[in-house]
Order: structure tokens, then C-alpha cells, then sequence
């Protein structure tokens, strides 16, 4: 959601955003479409949508063999992602759409991998590591071990066990995006782009049934 917010991408696609319905991959093929659609009424013939990994967490792991693709999972019953191309696994399947509904669109499957992460740091990094390291020394003199350690706003470290982020299960559960936060509540109110009913008569010209790619209808907001 922050890359998608930071680039005023059209289209950024969350399993948090299924508050109300189930995820499944035919309604992220169908929201996808909503955000092509809408660009295109609006005249942009160009744009990007981001897909979080973690939609895989949430799928049916049926639907994801209905797509014709055998996943494997790790010790936690987390499916190993790491094997194969998201990207171009949703190519694929966003290809058949066009051709079914007779969309004439180019795409281009780019894998956003651990390549982010290999940027020179800036200031905030280096003083984020140094207090890190300064951290770790204070705690340590003050008896805390076996924890990882973190840094408040104002630079105070403190110690985190593995015990106080598993849970019933023993598992680490992911991180979640507040929904119904500001960010979210602002990026899909006024960055995405999707089609809505006052959308309907034009984008007939596009599609015979653009209610079927309406982002509120596909999400039951």
C-alpha cells in the first residue's frame, strides 16, 4: 500500500481490502480491469497496478490450483512464494480476460523482489543502524538477552521477544493494514482509479457489462 500510495499508482491490490468478501483470483483480475478501464476513459492508455504478495496468504488454496498452479508451503503453512513469478502468474490469467471481453491491452509482468532493498542508505538509515547498535549494547548491560532489539520515535531501545509476537499457534502472524485507516481510506478515495455506476454508459464502449468491473460491487464496500 505505501509503494502504491508513494507512486500514485491506479491500482493497488491488498488482501485487507476483501474486508467484506472473499479473496478469490478472479476478483483481482476483475479489479485490475476496473482500474485499466477506468484509465482508459480518462484518456491515460498507460499505468501500473501493484499486487501485494500476501494475497497468497489469503486465497483458497483451491483457487490457486484451479489456476493451474502447484504451490508448496514451509514449516509454518506459509505457501513458498519465493518459487515462482506472482507476476507472471497474473499475466497469464489477466491475458485470458482481455481476450475473453475483447480488451485490446499490452502488460508487462515485473517481479518486485529483494533488488528494493539494495539502495545506498541515506542519513536516516545510518543513524536508524546506529542507534540499533547503541541499543543493543544498552540492553545487554542491563541483562536483557535472546530478544531482538527496536527503536521508539525518540530513540530509546527496547527488547522484543519472539514469545510476544506468536500466537496461539506458535506462528508469527503477518502485519495487517488498517482498512479502515487514513491511508487506505485516502489512497481509494482519491489515487485509485476503478470504475463506478456514473461510469457505466461510457464504459460500454469498452465492455459489454462494466457493472461486473464496478471496484465497490467486486468488494461488496
Amino acid at each position: 500500500l505505501g509503494i502504491g500510495e508513494a507512486t500514485h499508482c491506479p491500482m493497488t491490490i491488498i488482501p485487507e481490502m476483501f474486508n467484506k468478501t472473499s479473496i478469490s483470483v478472479d476478483k483481482i483480475i476483475k479489479l485490475t480491469v476496473s482500474a485499466i478501464l477506468k484509465r482508459k476513459l480518462l484518456g491515460l492508455r498507460y499505468g501500473t497496478v501493484v499486487v501485494a504478495e500476501g494475497v497468497f496468504h489469503d486465497l483458497d488454496p483451491e483457487d490457486i490450483k484451479a489456476t493451474g498452479v502447484h504451490m508448496t508451503y514451509d514449516e509454518h503453512g506459509h505457501p513458498e512464494l519465493g518459487k515462482i513469478s506472482k507476476a507472471v502468474l497474473f499475466n497469464d490469467i489477466l491475458d485470458k480476460e482481455f481476450k475473453k471481453i475483447g480488451l485490446k491491452v499490452k502488460t508487462r509482468p515485473v517481479e518486485i523482489g529483494y533488488d528494493v532493498r539494495c539502495q545506498d542508505p541515506v542519513a536516516y538509515d545510518l543513524s536508524y543502524c546506529t542507534e540499533l547498535a547503541v541499543g543493543v549494547y544498552e540492553l545487554y548491560k542491563k541483562g536483557e538477552t535472546g530478544c531482538m532489539v527496536y527503536v521508539d520515535v525518540n530513540g530509546e531501545a527496547h527488547p522484543l521477544y519472539l514469545k510476544d509476537l506468536q500466537n496461539e499457534e506458535g506462528k508469527i502472524p503477518p502485519r495487517r493494514v488498517d482498512i479502515e485507516g487514513g491511508i487506505a481510506r485516502n489512497y481509494y478515495a482519491h489515487i485509485a482509479h476503478f470504475i463506478t455506476p456514473d461510469d457505466y454508459e461510457a464504459a460500454k464502449a469498452l465492455v459489454p457489462d462494466p457493472e461486473v468491473y464496478d471496484f465497490k460491487k467486486i468488494l461488496a464496500w
